[in-house]
């Protein structure tokens, strides 16, 4: 899939968060609990989170695409409360947690990023590339 190139940064950042599901789901299944989980999250996808937040979120909302926006909103709140269950040990919790990183991932690619590439001013896209 062609993607604006401001927003290459971001959709990279998503094989990142594919490889994490991935391992969190074969440990999981293995009824291990992943160590570094907690860490992962806050250096690999919380500042993804915080940027979308922070810039394509609010655009899409004055656009009014406020769907997208919030269920973008609902999954970064789901799997941060997902990680912290995760993080206790709970295979359901795990596999919930890369389960819904998965889903999140394809409606990001799928959804959330054409919709910022029709809809969002090109400056706000340039902030997001210059990771303002």
């Amino acid at each position: 899939m062609k993607r604006d190139p401001r927003l290459r940064g971001l959709s990279s950042e998503h094989h990142q968060a594919l490889v994490l599901a991935r391992s969190v789901l074969a440990a999981a299944a293995a009824g291990k609990c992943m160590e570094d989980l907690k860490g992962r999250f806050r250096e690999e996808l919380e500042p993804h989170f915080l940027t979308e937040e922070r810039w394509l979120l609010p655009g899409l909302e004055a656009a009014g695409a406020h769907d997208l926006a919030a269920q973008t909103r609902e999954d970064h709140a789901f799997l941060r409360a997902a990680v912290e269950a995760a993080q206790r040990g709970d295979p359901e919790a795990m596999a919930a947690f890369a389960t819904r990183l998965q889903e999140h991932v394809r409606f990001e690619e799928r959804a959330l990023f054409p919709a910022c590439e029709e809809l969002l001013p090109g400056e706000l896209l340039e902030a997001v590339a210059r990771g303002a």
